[in-house]
């Protein structure tokens, strides 16, 4: 039995859904990347808060703490990641911060231009967007909205201000829809809604048809329990970058799951599967 679930999951990780990656059910993302535009990742990560989950001791579960934090500052925070010299990111100038949220971290990682259709290289910009742990609901409000309707946001860039269209909505933190919480209820706007990942617990029963619904592409959920932190994030966005098809992206993801937490990898495609 054990060797069927390894062939599984190393089936569903290998998997190809078509020749296309999963730009080819976002045609206006492709083309304005294919015509020179940067692929712009904007991940909303509310600060994890001991009063909605146990995050832990020691700063990890303080809401605004961006220096303990466990979804930012500790040890497998969201930018801890992207900051690792191995992975190939540039750590863009400090950033200013739009209202509501706590810092934007941005970054730059050039990538092969083949899969989008280019003979150069492609700029990936990941930026991340720290939210109050107490202000939770903002976040998941703003995630949501960006993927319904999409966005553009401003970021600092050697010395001079970019005013960049974003590409991909992502989230990062806890699902707050388990709280009860609901999703506004926001009209149809599929011409202008973006592809979306949700890296929560249970995210694909709580966020998968409503971002279905109002034209977002859901390319990342899940089917329980997870830690939201920064190396299945990290990997989410590199999967993405490569244009890989969205069982590339989730198998990716799942990989990434799997070694940092240090678990079978049946298990971790089960998480990410999209079913």
């Amino acid at each position: 039995m054990k060797a069927v679930a390894w062939f599984l999951a190393a089936f569903f990780i290998s998997s190809v859904a078509s020749a296309a990656g999963w730009s080819s059910g976002a045609p206006a993302v492709r083309a304005a990347v294919r015509r020179g535009a940067p692929l712009v990742v904007v991940v909303v990560v509310p600060l994890c808060d001991n009063a909605q989950i146990n995050c832990g001791a020691h700063g990890l579960g303080s809401p605004g703490s961006l220096r303990s934090n466990l979804y930012w500052g500790a040890l497998y925070g969201v930018p801890r990641f992207f900051e690792k010299k191995e992975l190939g990111y540039q750590a863009l100038e400090a950033q200013h911060e739009p209202e509501g949220v706590l810092e934007r971290r941005a970054y730059r990682r050039m990538i092969p231009g083949t899969r989008w259709g280019r003979r150069d290289k492609v700029e990936l910009l990941v930026v991340l967007d720290a939210v109050h742990g107490a202000r939770i609901n903002d976040a998941v409000d703003r995630f949501y909205r960006t993927a319904a309707s999409g966005a553009q946001i401003t970021i600092a860039d050697r010395g001079k201000t970019r005013r960049v269209k974003v590409s991909v909505s992502g989230y990062a933190g806890h699902n707050r829809l388990m709280d009860g919480i609901k999703l506004p209820e926001l009209p149809s706007t599929k011409a202008a809604a973006l592809p979306s990942f949700v890296l929560a617990c249970f995210s694909e029963r709580y966020f998968g048809s409503a971002l279905e619904r109002v034209g977002s592409m859901p390319l990342v959920t899940t089917t329980g329990y997870m830690a939201p932190e920064g190396y299945v994030v990290e990997a989410t966005v590199r999967a993405l970058g490569e244009d890989g098809t969205a069982s590339e992206v989730r198998g990716a993801a799942a990989r990434a799951y799997a070694r940092w937490q240090k678990m079978d990898l049946p298990s971790a495609a089960w998480l990410f599967d999209k079913r």
